[in-house]
């Protein structure tokens, strides 16, 4: 089960995050995936997005490399008569396209996902779109975000903001649309037809916004950057200093997990019962975390890990990159592969398995 796509063939038109993470999905589970980048722009805009630390020379960036494992990649002039000869012997060829084409570029090209249809009806054309198909305006990840709450959500304050510092919504929609070309590989399975599926950038953020939307929706609560803090719920993403002085964020999702955390740090019972419920800790947040400052600031970092540890409270420190790929498990996520005899590194698009029987 290594390799449940082998044999599936893929082309990749599209370029930035999203649709080549879903090519990128595909080769790691055996598809042959061959991506087509415009020739006349040196290929995908993503190899120019260099770090000031990368090899100005090099080819590729760390940014590309991000969504481009196991790819055959070629560039090609969509508007030679020639070169387009080869796209089409590709369509042929191929089980899945995966397209972020704006309809004017698609309708310029003959890349339409009609004009896909009728002429290879049994592919299985990907479209992703940042509103629709038939709306013209361009979609970046930070438009959407910032579009669709997400930017008004995340910061510390209103007058300090931020956006999430990865393409969330660009992996989000990647996510959709893999979703969607597995229901059509289902489908075809059942009725041997193509089909052609519409992935939003916009509609993928809303789906997104899950809990968010359902307390607005519900309640009325238009939600407010709070930084690490959680709308619901307390003590949970509240963060702490040991007496070392290591950061560390609790993650207590209910009044029994409450209670552990704070009977492993005190015995004072009169003043548990100011924070027993969720209800009573949000309504005095700010005291619950001077609170728990004073406790857990009286202890060393091994010794509140030993207390989190033995009564199964979910914590954490706050680590940072380099950090997170010291773990042993992080690790094992990591490719290693070649993009223009260049050594490239990226995360696995996988995060499951299938057991060995």
């Amino acid at each position: 089960m290594d390799r449940p796509f082998e044999g599936l063939k893929v082309l990749d038109l599209s370029a930035i995050l999203a649709g080549p993470l879903v090519g990128s999905f595909f080769a790691e589970l055996g598809a042959d995936v061959i991506k087509i980048e415009n020739k006349l722009t040196n290929g995908d805009a993503t190899r120019q997005w260099k770090l000031t630390t990368e090899d100005p020379e090099a080819t590729v960036s760390a940014y590309y490399c991000a969504a481009n494992y196991g790819k055959d990649v070629q560039l090609l002039d969509l508007s030679d008569e020639k070169e387009r000869q080869t796209i089409d012997q590709l369509l042929a060829e191929s089980d899945v396209v995966i397209s972020n084409f704006q309809k004017k570029t698609a309708e310029k090209l003959k890349l339409t996902p009609e004009y896909i249809n009728a002429k290879f009806p049994h592919l299985i054309f990907a479209q992703l779109s940042a509103y629709t198909y038939d709306d013209p305006r361009p979609g970046y990840d930070l438009v959407m975000q910032g579009e669709t709450g997400w930017i008004s959500m995340n910061g510390i304050d209103n007058q300090h903001m931020a956006k999430l510092p990865v393409a969330i919504i660009d992996i989000i929609a990647a996510h959709q649309m893999k979703e969607a070309v597995l229901i059509a590989l289902l489908k075809k399975m059942k009725d041997g037809k193509g089909s052609v599926v519409h992935v939003s950038l916009y509609k993928s953020a809303i789906s997104a916004l899950a809990n968010q939307a359902s307390n607005f929706l519900m309640a009325g609560h238009i939600p407010k950057p709070l930084g690490t803090l959680h709308p619901n719920i307390a003590p949970y993403g509240d963060v702490f200093s040991t007496s070392d002085g290591q950061k560390l964020i609790l993650a207590v999702g209910s009044d029994a997990q409450f209670k552990k955390l704070w009977f492993s740090l005190t015995t004072d019972e009169d003043s548990y019962h100011k924070f027993a419920l969720n209800s009573q800790r949000l309504s005095v947040r700010s005291l619950l975390q001077e609170t728990l400052q004073q406790l857990i600031g009286s202890l060393s970092y091994f010794e509140m890990k030993h207390k989190m540890e033995l009564n199964n409270i979910p914590f954490c420190l706050i680590s940072n990159m380099a950090e997170v790929f010291e773990d042993e498990l992080a690790k094992s996520m990591i490719l290693n592969y070649q993009v223009d005899q260049i050594s490239a590194k990226s995360v696995s698009n996988l995060s499951f398995r299938f057991p060995k029987p």
